[in-house]
């Protein structure tokens, strides 16, 4: 395990195990669906009989005027209790790779969840490893789905971006210890950015089979990029979905304060409109 990634091969050995986690498949719908409709979607990436769904429309705001914000406190805790999770058993994310489930993973975090892990390099990942050597269960023996890292998660406003943008902007000395990182790709990144902001597409965070990297590659990314890992490090994407992803690589490298700007670029668009 590293940070709140769970490997494959590790899964196996829990559920084989019939060890108390719930796994649950993260799907994203353009609407809201009942229960029956929503594991018709998710039915073709199935790992146990027993496993959740859980759609991301139904922890997101009323997406007016900018969607896929984080829900109020009162959804959240709506959607907790009609779908029976609780705080000590162990929640696994997982998607087809991992974009959805690293985002239900920052809410639950976000809401005070502490055991909740994202299956790395999602059900693709799981679907290849159905051969692998039942030996290397010894390893997994002395594991334990523990709370995780003891940073913190936060969801910063336009109003607090619009200030460090401003000062990058003016390269203003205050600004130096922050650093406005957009995790989209570069052909999107490049129609509309927040000024002051720097590109590290999210996809440089996968390997060739969307696991994470190496923490030793991480480091290299970084360092190749010139990214102080020390900085405050405000993550941004296009509505604060794919950036989970680099929040989920930067617990790896043991940071301390995990910075989402949520509503991303659409949040900043609606409040600093580009002029045509």
């Amino acid at each position: 395990m590293r940070g709140s990634l769970i490997s494959a091969p590790y899964l196996h050995y829990l559920v084989k195990n019939k060890s108390k986690i719930k796994i649950v498949n993260v799907i994203m719908t353009d609407h809201h669906h009942n229960k029956e409709e929503n594991n018709k979607f998710a039915h073709a990436h199935r790992i146990t009989l027993d496993q959740s769904t859980l759609n991301l429309i139904d922890i997101t705001a009323t997406p007016v005027p900018i969607p896929r914000k984080l829900p109020t406190q009162k959804t959240f805790e709506k959607y907790i209790q009609e779908n029976q999770y609780d705080h000590l058993t162990p929640i696994v994310f997982f998607d087809e790779h991992i974009h959805f489930a690293a985002r239900a993973w920052f809410t639950f975090r976000y809401f005070g969840f502490k055991r909740v892990y994202v299956l790395d390099g999602g059900f693709n990942k799981w679907h290849h490893q159905h051969d692998f050597d039942k030996n290397d269960s010894k390893v997994y023996e002395d594991l334990n789905l523990q709370d995780q890292p003891k940073d913190q998660v936060t969801s910063l406003t336009t109003k607090d971006v619009s200030v460090i943008s401003y000062l990058k902007q003016h390269k203003d000395t205050k600004g130096d210890d922050w650093l406005l990182l957009d995790a989209r790709d570069t052909p999107r990144f490049k129609k509309g950015s927040i000024p002051g902001s720097y590109n590290l597409p999210y996809s440089e965070y996968l390997n060739d089979d969307h696991t994470m990297k190496s923490t030793e590659n991480l480091q290299k990314l970084y360092k190749n990029h010139q990214i102080d890992i020390t900085k405050k490090i405000v993550n941004t994407c296009q509505t604060g979905k794919l950036s989970c992803i680099a929040l989920l690589a930067q617990e790896i490298l043991k940071k301390k304060e995990l910075l989402l700007f949520d509503g991303s670029y659409e949040e900043w668009n609606h409040e600093h409109p580009m002029k045509q």
